[in-house]
């Protein structure tokens, strides 16, 4: 009776903690634990709040920003970065500087993946100590209210990091000259129905780009919108033949969603890229030869 009661009590217990197993404790690419991140921001650390229709953040010391003010605001290019020059400029006035470690953290669950989009731009500029805090803001509320542990060792590993190598952004003549290249791969990462056609967000026509793989990007979260293992990842991205061997570039509306998918991709060790400019721009008047398929 006493082993069945022992074997009661240690489901009772262990239960949230085999829940929660998969989650991040501390770095995996660009994306970090929520403890982590509030022991980082008592080092100096930066916190972003990159969540929709935000002015002023109600967690302490954030900077708002939103996805809009480094990116371009004529159409249809409106997806698409401001010069480095300007970004910069904007990145500059907030009080962030490329050797700052920068914590983005947003809402995963009701959001559009803006803290992956942030990150991205801020990666893509030159800010390589930029990071996704998983499980966003409510993840972060959940970590504050217990005891914040000290990680030396997760300092000095950030403050090692080099500026990321390669080129993170795909640009309308890339992804035009990609098309068909079967050492290349895109990533639709939009709802289904907007993959099969239709166009609730903007797009001048219905759609996807010739050969694209469906992946929604949401289907990477957990129910509570924390980032899924490497172990249930790396599965559906196999499923869909994208390997690492690949060049990956992702799409969506305006290039949020898919800059989301591109952080999660180069975490995982991909040659990943954004089309920022995505369907808004792919569909536009200004590029009738571009191709779609509706299916």
């Amino acid at each position: 009776m006493q082993g069945f009661v022992a074997l009661i009590f240690f489901f009772l217990v262990s239960g949230p903690v085999l829940a929660n197993e998969d989650r991040i404790s501390g770095l995996r690419g660009w994306f970090l634990g929520a403890p982590e991140s509030l022991y980082l921001s008592k080092q100096g650390g930066i916190f972003i709040d990159a969540r929709e229709g935000i002015t002023l953040s109600s967690f302490p010391k954030s900077i708002p920003l939103n996805w809009q003010a480094i990116s371009r605001k004529d159409s249809p290019f409106q997806g698409n970065l401001l010069s480095k020059a300007e970004a910069k400029e904007v990145l500059y006035k907030k009080g962030l500087k490329e050797d700052h470690i920068i914590l983005v953290y947003g809402d995963p669950i009701n959001g559009w993946g803006e803290e992956g989009r942030i990150v991205w731009s801020l990666r893509a500029l030159g800010f390589s100590k930029s990071f996704i805090v998983d499980g966003g803001y409510a993840a972060i509320r959940k970590a504050n209210a217990s005891s914040i542990l000290s990680r030396p060792d997760l300092l000095a590993k950030i403050k090692s990091i080099p500026s990321d190598k390669g080129n993170l952004t795909a640009d309308v003549q890339l992804v035009h000259s990609k098309l068909g290249d079967r050492n290349s791969v895109f990533i639709d990462t939009r709802e289904e129905r907007e993959y099969l056609g239709e166009t609730p967000y903007g797009e001048s026509k219905g759609g996807h780009l010739p050969g694209a793989k469906w992946l929604y990007y949401k289907q990477l979260l957990d129910k509570d919108g924390y980032l899924l293992s490497d172990a249930k990842i790396l599965p559906k991205l196999h499923e869909l033949g994208i390997s690492k061997d690949k060049t990956v570039i992702s799409y969506c509306t305006g290039g949020v969603r898919s800059g989301w998918m591109t952080s999660v991709l180069v975490s995982l060790g991909y040659d990943a890229k954004n089309y920022a400019g995505s369907m808004w721009e792919w569909t536009s008047p200004k590029f009738a030869n571009h191709p779609l398929v509706l299916k």
